[in-house]
């Protein structure tokens, strides 16, 4: 079985959870950087608040690119991390799908790092026993399968 999935974007959870990712980094950038001018005002003292803005950003412009990179590296990690999880659900509700479809199935296999492999394990003898109980669920070995393999 190849390790590596062609999608990584499988499910409408990760989009989700990035939008909810991006407000509160939203949320965080603008409060962080508020509070800041709110205390380059008391040190500074009062004056034309716009210019005193306009200054405040320009001089904090690297800690804005900074923050904006730190986001994409953290929404690209987000994705990746939920990929282990749902790719493992996604694979699974396949196979739950074809058995109510009265399709034979394989047992259900996950890459190395996936999350769920202690579920994976439950699932599969499940379906072991449905088997030895008669309910034919599984696919017969596939020779090409085995010599894949063994290679």
């Amino acid at each position: 079985m190849r390790e590596d999935r062609k999608k990584v974007w499988i499910h409408e959870f990760q989009t989700r959870l990035l939008i909810r990712f991006g407000l509160y980094w939203l949320i965080f950038v603008v409060t962080f950087m508020n509070l800041l001018f709110a205390w380059r005002l008391l040190s500074e003292g009062p004056g034309n608040a716009l210019e005193q803005y306009v200054q405040f950003l320009t001089d904090y412009a690297p800690v804005l690119a900074c923050l904006a990179m730190m986001l994409l590296l953290m929404a690209w990690d987000a994705v990746k991390f939920s990929h282990r999880l749902l790719g493992p659900v996604y694979r699974i509700r396949k196979t739950v799908q074809s058995i109510a479809d009265g399709e034979p199935v394989r047992p259900v296999k996950l890459r190395q790092r996936d999350y769920l492999t202690e579920f994976r394990d439950d699932f599969n003898r499940m379906l072991e026993t449905l088997q030895k109980q008669g309910v034919p669920v599984l696919k017969p070995n596939d020779p090409a399968d085995q010599q894949q393999q063994t290679a």
